[in-house]
């Protein structure tokens, strides 16, 4: 069993193909599972590396006092415990607060960032994000459910997408319902737009354009990163990994392809990805930092 005693706790993981290092941090709640059909996209290319975060899957438990940093340092002791000094880190939704953090702490480690479906803060004085914050709080006993109550639920809010529901299906009876109520306990104070600004590396953000409130947390997110580019999915929803799993399989799969070209060319990162996306929803914010709404 590839499970590591890493940073005061046990880390499982597995590492799949060969090449380039990617790791896929997945969702709240969710295993390392939820990236099953990017294995078989990635991994005849690079090195995929996929792990459950704290809380989730084969790892160790949350507690309480666990922070989004105590995240970030579990992912940097399974690189140096992998001979790994760089790698692009993709994160969706929680996974991408995980990332945006170890970004910011080991920069070093970070080659290049993809961040789907995610957010850096919610604004309780905005009406929607207040009302998302509210939403959050009062679905989190959901996780205490039985996962035949639990089950009917999640595949409900997926019927517009059998892929995903599929894929889901097997991962809802693995939650941990208390280590996630702990996880939604850590996250409510996160704060991070402020500090993106620092982030050099390239970045690329996805998300699913079904939601317009998650398209503007999105922007926010991309808008405080200098030479970032956020794209929109269509007919997607987070996961858009899922709900749009062979467009965002490509988004991806180009980007990485603009990574080698640019670092093989010694020009800029922004050239390349322009030369090869092609025609997509796109926007690229100015090269100064916005202000959150």
């Amino acid at each position: 069993m590839p499970v590591q005693q890493l940073n005061g706790t046990t880390i499982y993981y597995e590492v799949h193909g060969q090449g380039d290092p990617i790791v896929f941090i997945p969702g709240i709640a969710v295993s390392h599972g939820m990236w099953a059909p990017q294995v078989e996209t990635f991994a005849r290319t690079n090195r995929v590396i996929l792990y459950d975060v704290r809380g989730t899957g084969r790892s160790g438990s949350m507690a309480w006092s666990t922070r989004l940093a105590d995240h970030a340092r579990d992912l940097a002791s399974l690189l140096r415990f992998l001979q790994i000094d760089r790698a692009v880190i993709c994160g969706v939704s929680f996974g991408g607060v995980i990332a945006q953090r170890f970004a910011l702490d080991f920069p070093y480690s970070c080659r290049a960032l993809v961040l789907v479906d995610t957010f850096s803060e919610l604004d309780p004085r905005d009406g929607e994000e207040a009302a998302l914050i509210l939403m959050t709080w009062l679905a989190s006993p959901l996780f205490l459910l039985p996962k035949g109550w639990l089950m009917p639920m999640v595949l409900n809010m997926y019927q517009s997408w059998p892929f995903a529901q599929q894929h889901l299906r097997g991962e809802v009876p693995k939650i941990r319902g208390l280590d996630a109520v702990k996880t939604r306990w850590m996250i409510r104070g996160v704060k991070l737009t402020g500090e993106l600004g620092r982030i050099q590396c390239p970045c690329l953000g996805i998300v699913g354009a079904e939601s317009e409130l998650a398209i503007r947390l999105m922007e926010r997110v991309i808008g405080a990163i200098a030479g970032a580019t956020l794209e929109q999915v269509p007919h997607a929803f987070d996961p858009t990994s899922l709900t749009g799993r062979e467009d965002f399989d490509r988004r991806l799969s180009r980007f990485l392809l603009s990574l080698v070209e640019a670092e093989k060319g010694g020009g800029s990162f922004g050239t390349a990805c322009d030369d090869l996306v092609g025609p997509t929803i796109r926007f690229r914010p100015r090269q100064t930092r916005r202000r959150a709404r």
